[in-house]
């Protein structure tokens, strides 16, 4: 199985084509008692960068601010593969995966800020493009951004 999951990889077309169709994946970053911390997240895709928003305060962004080294993760299963199968130990599963390593960084600049945030409106409540975003809210919310150090995407199918 290690060895399938290194030839089955997803090509740099394909991960963004995931990444614009993914509507969650999961940040994971380490707590200060050495503990994983993993929550799933809605997220934008663009420029070789993950943006994430949310509350500006709270475990995450305290985590954040001590340790930015994050992982992220984004997975589609597509059906399982049982048709034929007698033993429950040969059932597989069709996916397509994306794992990442990054460095997490709180945006403090409002025009990226905007930007970013308007690309969330865009992906997830694209009929609310037009509407501004309210300053209160624009304050009010924390935007992190992931600077991608290195990338995989696998699938099996």
């Amino acid at each position: 199985m290690r060895h399938r999951t290194k030839t089955h990889l997803l090509s740099w077309e394909q991960i963004k084509a995931l990444f614009e169709r993914a509507k969650v994946g999961r940040l994971g970053c380490i707590r200060q008692d050495g503990y994983p911390y993993v929550v799933p997240m809605h997220f934008v895709y663009s420029e070789h960068k993950i943006y994430l928003h949310g509350l500006p305060k709270g475990e995450k962004i305290e985590i954040l601010r001590s340790n930015p080294k994050v992982g992220f993760e984004i997975d589609e299963m597509i059906s399982l593969l049982d048709q034929d199968v007698e033993n429950p130990c040969d059932v597989n599963t069709a996916f397509n995966s994306i794992i990442l390593q990054g460095e997490a960084i709180i945006v403090d600049n409002l025009d990226e800020k905007k930007e970013a945030l308007s690309k969330i409106v865009r992906k997830f409540t694209p009929h609310l493009i037009d509407k501004k975003l309210p300053e209160n809210m624009l304050n009010g919310t924390a935007v992190i951004r992931i600077d991608i150090n290195e990338c995989i995407g696998r699938y099996y199918l």
